[in-house]
């Protein structure tokens, strides 16, 4: 049997709302949250990148570039270094 392509079925773009969390202790402005809402549409092929204007894109970009990622503290995570000098990559 014939394994279908992983995105044979579209996924609808995600919208604010379905990222808006009201328990967060920190209000994540909204342009920010959108900015966020764009990013993740675009990172799982909801929406294309070009379907932003060319500054929007580069926000976009920069945004997942210099996001951070949340860490798990149930399990400890070395920072990734250089094996000769030790400098953190």
């Amino acid at each position: 049997m014939a394994v279908p392509p992983f995105n044979s079925i579209p996924l609808p773009p995600l919208t604010v709302n379905d990222l808006y969390d009201s328990s967060e202790y920190f209000v994540i402005p909204p342009d920010i949250l959108q900015l966020q809402t764009d990013a993740v549409n675009v990172l799982e092929g909801r929406v294309p990148l070009s379907s932003f204007t060319p500054e929007y894109q580069g926000r976009i970009a920069n945004y997942y570039r210099f996001s951070a990622n949340r860490q798990n503290t149930n399990r400890p995570k070395v920072a990734k270094m250089t094996d000769e000098t030790l400098d953190l990559i």
